[in-house]
């Protein structure tokens, strides 16, 4: 398990409606003040305790003036714009006690979405707008959905879970536009059909930093002159950022090695309505059995090889096989920008992904195979990377895999079986282990969840994600004892001690289910010859060398959203119809 991150705990109250603390205690034990000066640009800090003072800056400092920056030009650069110009600089006002910069619609693009939320990127600057979607149905914007206030809530108490080197810092963003009607109208030629249900009803969102591009700490040079959304060919392909999107999906099975908590599958499916599904012995991962669903919905056309046991099983080959599986049919679970451009993902054919190759490994003499072998490779090691370490000079080995060939048998795919994983492979700083062990709270709880039981919070905001109050209350107990005790910790210790010590089995549940649906976001560079001994110091753990080649790389883990109260009986569900729809595919193929 990921340590309790400490560098989020700059807690605070505002003018309106208090977290219930007296944060003197806190502060003089800690050190630590609400120092309202001072904001990095792009999202990034110099330091722990200046990016703890920025968080609660952000999220909860009373009494600051509007601001503003100086005007920036946009750039289209090729990239669909929603607005015409730029209207205002950097503009933030303060609303209930929260800062929240305002985002005119003229500095705002597409860039992707998911069930949850449709992802903005400025224009003129290295972040991105994440705003809530509801259905259109729902024009009061009260669909059964979570306020800004329970999101930063939660974010904190899950961003616990992992180191702070993976997970980025929040703000508080409003988009500015004098029509939300119209705003969605636009947005609407840019969107995948599948996608156009919902819209946004609600103007405030949150502010990321864009992790398409590497963080100024890391890479400044770049950062400061790249030419937002343009094309960086003409300067040498050393200066294009690339960057690789995985929704990893849920990393275990009811079949794996190194279990120990008693789990049946008779005792998971005793409340279901098929007696049969208890007991099956299909052998496919949750991942592959709902592949048959998406088929029977036809909302896809083929059935992917990618299986998330071998991503994580932490063992290279099925690492590579796994990471073959999301470039031959990427769906929702990958996609590959370059200089935050989306340049392949599900609507690409495969022929533009190696064109890509083409252009990041230019003038070599590989072959597209070649070419494509030292990309999963240099995938992989990224995903075991351990950042705590400098490993420039340790060339990586280049491992390869057979060639898919045409088998007469066209149904072994569909006969295949996952591979059970042990947990001990993968390095316990990595991203992948982080991501996995949070998502293990999720399967320790699974029987121990009683959905008739779904608490609500006070009357003043009942419903599927009243439990975050209650957790974040937890959460600040946990900062409040952790501070006040003086017997040194672990990171794993502080972890444990927090989800053991405080959480029941409906909030473990929770936190392992936001990480099932969690993305994990790959950023790479290729350095220029010498290009090292230019680099911040803060680089020296961020590089990783493959083929003679040097790449500079960061990892982050996006997509913490909360699930809400219902995603239990949904899971279940969910698997049943899985179940009953491979089933009845493998039927008629038999035939």
């Amino acid at each position: 398990m990921g340590k309790l991150n400490t560098n989020y705990s700059s807690y605070c109250y505002n003018s309106g409606a208090r977290l219930n603390r007296t944060m003197t205690k806190y502060w003089n034990q800690c050190g630590t003040q609400n120092d309202c000066s001072g904001s990095s640009s792009g999202g990034e800090s110099n330091s722990g305790d200046e990016a703890s003072l920025e968080f609660g800056r952000i999220i909860c400092c009373r009494g600051m003036r509007p601001m503003k920056c100086p005007e920036r030009p946009v750039t289209e650069g090729g990239t669909a714009l929603l607005g015409s110009s730029y209207e205002s600089g950097k503009d933030e006002l303060v609303d209930e006690g929260h800062v929240v910069e305002l985002i005119h619609e003229s500095r705002l693009a597409y860039r992707a979405e998911g069930n949850a939320n449709i992802v903005l990127s400025l224009m003129d600057d290295h972040r991105v707008l994440r705003l809530r979607k509801a259905t259109i149905s729902c024009r009061d914007g009260k669909d059964p959905t979570i306020d800004l206030q329970g999101l930063t809530k939660y974010f904190r108490v899950i961003a616990s879970c992992f180191s702070r080197r993976y997970v980025p810092e929040p703000k508080l963003g409003r988009l500015g536009t004098y029509d939300l009607e119209a705003f969605n109208k636009k947005l609407t030629k840019y969107r995948p059909v599948t996608r156009l249900d919902k819209e946004i009803h609600e103007c405030d969102g949150i502010l990321y930093p864009d992790v398409a591009f590497l963080p100024i700490k890391l890479d400044p040079v770049t950062f400061l002159h790249q030419d937002f959304g343009q094309d960086t060919t003409t300067r040498g392909y050393w200066y294009n950022t690339y960057c690789v999107e995985i929704k990893p999906k849920q990393g275990w099975s009811f079949h794996d090695e190194c279990y120990e908590d008693g789990f049946t599958r008779r005792e998971l499916f005793s409340n279901c309505d098929s007696a049969e599904l208890a007991g099956t012995e299909i052998g496919k991962c949750r991942f592959c059995l709902y592949q048959y669903l998406k088929l029977q919905k036809k909302s896809i056309g083929k059935v992917s090889k990618y299986c998330p046991l071998d991503l994580f099983s932490g063992k290279p080959i099925r690492m590579l096989h796994a990471v073959k599986g999301l470039i031959g049919a990427p769906q929702n679970n990958f996609r590959l920008s370059k200089n935050g451009r989306i340049v392949y993902d599900e609507k690409q054919e495969k022929s533009v992904f190696n064109r890509i190759l083409k252009e990041l490994f230019p003038r070599d003499g590989r072959t597209k195979e070649e070419r494509k072998t030292i990309f999963m490779n240099l995938i992989k090691e990224i995903l075991l990377k351990d950042f705590s370490t400098y490993e420039a000079h340790r060339d990586r080995k280049l491992l390869t895999i057979r060639k898919d060939r045409k088998k007469k048998d066209k149904n072994q795919i569909h006969e295949r079986t996952c591979s059970p994983i042990n947990y001990q492979f993968l390095p316990k700083s990595c991203a992948l282990k982080q991501v996995l062990d949070t998502q293990l709270l999720a399967k320790s709880n699974l029987t121990k969840v009683r959905p008739d039981l779904h608490r609500q919070g006070s009357s003043s905001s009942p419903g599927p994600f009243a439990f975050i109050d209650e957790l974040y209350e937890k959460y600040l107990d946990c900062l409040e004892d952790y501070c006040g005790n003086q017997v040194s910790r672990t990171a794993s210790d502080r972890s444990n001690y927090f989800i053991e010590s405080y959480l029941d089995e409906q909030e473990k549940y929770q936190l392992g289910a936001t990480a099932l649906d969690c993305s994990i976001m790959i950023t790479f560079r290729r350095l220029a010859e010498r290009e090292e001994e230019r680099l911040p110091s803060a680089a020296r753990s961020h590089i990783v060398s493959i083929k003679a080649m040097k790449f500079l790389v960061n990892v982050t883990i996006t997509d913490l959203d909360p699930k809400s109260l219902n995603h239990h009986k949904k899971y279940l569900q969910q698997l049943q119809n899985s179940v009953g729809a491979y089933r009845e595919f493998m039927s008629k193929i038999r035939r």
